[in-house]
């Protein structure tokens, strides 16, 4: 099912409201959506007819089925599913506005449902996806193990929102300045960042640092101006508390943690209003997500500015993900300006790469091969600018899904001087396992949820 396909949906659930006290059943709802998925994913081949009622009758099945599909993806069953019988877990979300969604809608709930049980439905079955009252989701799942629970966890709570960045122009060392501005003086820093170490730039220990630290930099850069290259607009807020107090015990003892971390912790965020809002109103949506007991006087609000990314340095491993809230979670802090995003690609697959490392290929929209050699072309340049007397420093992009550098590919500017055409497509490979590859796969292949989404329990 395609966007345009969910958006009809939502538009005929919205203008067919389901009767009060309609509760479709289990094989009601089973036959309406395979019926749906049928007619949207191989639709009937046009019959040699002459133009008269027996076109107006399909027309008019195909309208019934849809309607009668809307109303029971809309109601999703009881709005109070019951447990699932194999002992499964039940996951109760809130429906979050987003820069992307900045009111949450009837329509972008349907949307949200529809895509959760897409992304599910890689996993198998014993999945049941259900709206419950304006703004909650519940999830019910089979049971399985912590690392399956963890691949859930992922499907359904990362927007996965692709984005493509120059990493040299965009990254910033602690000094508030872009790598790509100090190379030439081959400032120590900067071409640490730059090449990375052993497991080469973008990962942790490559010039990263704690969140505290990356978001308190981040807080220093000044405003960009509002345009199509950002990824976000408005301000970011973060809520940290002092190292050794009351509020980090309190936050530690919510994660599980064996005790409170040495330095800052984080006691809320990150939030993203996804509309204008103020500080007095952010402090007060931050102070929903505090733990029991803790205030919003008890921490430090910081903001991030329009135009400033906070991202975490993790490979993007199933089972492997380190919690932001984590002491050992290391960030970089970018300007965020975008070169191309999910929406300039096509046809996302899970596969490998020629080391028969798992890999997700795809291909580009027109629009998104120009900007792909755009972006390559200017990263080969600046290699060969900043590799003087036979030194080589390649220089990369940046590959992020939600604020985590997957990759950090680099571009060799004498095997591609001016840049990659992309006529091929390209591939995403390096720090992925087999099934955080397929996940990955599955979430592009979909499309970005339209709203961000928190557990509640």
């Amino acid at each position: 099912m395609n966007p345009t396909d969910e958006f009809v949906i939502a538009q005929l659930a919205e203008a067919n409201p389901a009767p009060e006290g309609l509760v479709p059943g289990a094989t009601e709802r089973a036959e309406a959506e395979r019926v749906l998925r049928r007619l949207l994913d191989d639709p009937p081949a046009p019959r040699r007819r002459h133009p008269g009622s027996g076109i107006l009758v399909l027309i008019a099945s195909v309208l019934v089925v849809l309607v009668v599909a809307a109303v029971v993806l809309r109601t999703g069953g009881s709005s109070t599913p019951a447990s699932h019988p194999s002992g499964g877990a039940r996951i109760t979300l809130r429906a979050e506005a987003t820069s992307q969604t900045p009111r949450v809608t009837a329509g972008a709930m349907s949307r949200e449902v529809a895509l959760l049980r897409r992304r599910l439905a890689s996993l198998g079955g014993g999945f049941t996806v259900a709206q419950s009252g304006t703004t909650s989701i519940v999830v019910t799942a089979p049971s399985g193990s912590a690392a399956q629970r963890g691949r859930i966890d992922a499907l359904i709570t990362q927007p996965a929102q692709l984005r493509f960045y120059d990493w040299e122009a965009n990254v910033l060392t602690p000094n508030g300045k872009t790598v790509s501005s100090q190379l030439s003086t081959q400032n120590a820093t900067a071409v640490s960042v730059s090449q990375g170490r052993d497991s080469g730039p973008g990962y942790p220990g490559a010039g990263s640092s704690s969140l505290y630290q990356a978001v308190s930099l981040a807080t220093k850069q000044p405003p960009a101006p509002a345009g199509r290259f950002l990824s976000r607009l408005g301000q970011e807020y973060y809520a940290f508390g002092a190292p050794g107090s009351r509020a980090c015990a309190a936050a530690a003892a919510v994660e599980g943690a064996a005790g409170p971390p040495a330095g800052q912790c984080l006691l809320a965020g990150p939030l993203d209003p996804g509309r204008s809002v103020s500080r007095s109103q952010a402090i007060a949506e931050l102070a929903a997500q505090l733990p029991a007991g803790v205030t919003p006087s008890d921490g430090q609000v910081l903001a991030v500015p329009q135009g400033t990314l906070v991202v975490q340095a993790e490979p993007l491993r199933s089972g492997a993900r380190v919690s932001i809230v984590s002491p050992a979670a290391q960030f970089f802090v970018m300007h965020d300006h975008v070169a191309l995003s999910g929406a300039d690609i096509t046809h996302p697959r899970a596969g490998t790469d020629q080391s028969a490392a798992p890999d997700v290929t795809f291909g580009f929209t027109g629009s998104g091969r120009a900007a792909f050699q755009r972006a390559t072309r200017a990263i080969a340049h600046r290699g060969a600018e900043v590799s003087p007397n036979g030194l080589t420093l390649n220089q990369h992009f940046a590959v992020a899904v939600d604020n985590r550098l997957v990759t950090v590919p680099q571009i060799d500017f004498r095997q591609y001087p001016d840049g990659i055409i992309g006529a091929n497509g390209a591939d995403i490979t390096g720090g992925l396992d087999a099934p955080a590859a397929r996940d990955l796969a599955t979430q592009l292949r979909y499309g970005a949820l339209p709203l961000a989404l928190r557990v509640v329990n």
